[in-house]
């Protein structure tokens, strides 16, 4: 057994899976391909490598090509597609959108309103933490992160609505969305005023 690439391959695979835990249930990344398909294909390298790390003398078995195989598919469709097909330019219509929001403990206005926008318009979400604790602002996969919005505080995240679908908003400091702040953030094609939803 090679030692060295024993423990590497267990490291990868005990990462690949953190990894792949953070992107889906944590509420922490961006999109597919930032955090949840590249720790798959470091889980996958794990996997790929220990059949060869634990057999013992000459020519690795076959078996432990097909997670490399796999390795590489998936690589490509969550790394290198984006490279070789890059994803919808945004560009902005000159219309600008504007959304007032309260954060609290732990809603935003209260009932966590949809907020719908129109593609392609700058959007401007002004939110003013009237609560007692430190919030954030985010639209996974569209905005920036607010940083932090320490009580009293009212701080403003602008950017250009992307391409047309329902997203999430939330803040992003770590249990706040569990406990409820979080709301649907929709982009849609045409002429749609901003609103704060139901």
């Amino acid at each position: 057994m090679d030692k060295g690439l024993y423990i590497a391959s267990i490291f990868f695979i005990f990462m690949g899976i953190i990894g792949v835990w953070l992107g889906l249930y944590a509420n922490i990344s961006e999109t597919f391909a930032e955090i949840t398909g590249i720790s798959l294909v470091i889980l996958l390298l794990g996997i790929g490598v220990l059949p060869i790390a634990l057999y013992r003398g000459g020519k690795p078995p076959i078996e432990s090509v097909v997670p490399l195989v796999l390795l590489f598919v998936l690589g490509f469709y969550t790394i290198g597609w984006n490279f070789i097909f890059p994803g919808e330019t945004i560009v902005g219509t000159g219309v600008v959108e504007r959304i007032h929001l309260l954060a609290g403990e732990y809603w935003f206005n209260e009932t966590n309103p949809n907020i719908t926008v129109t593609k392609g318009s700058t959007v401007i979400v002004s939110i003013t933490n009237v609560g007692e604790i430190v919030h954030t602002f985010k639209v996974l996969q569209v905005s920036d992160d607010s940083g932090n919005i320490f009580p009293g505080q009212t701080v403003e995240v602008e950017f250009i609505a992307g391409q047309a679908g329902t997203y999430r908003y939330i803040c992003t400091i770590p249990g706040h969305a569990d406990l409820g702040m979080k709301g649907w953030f929709i982009i849609r094609e045409g002429n749609v005023t901003a609103t704060e939803g139901e």
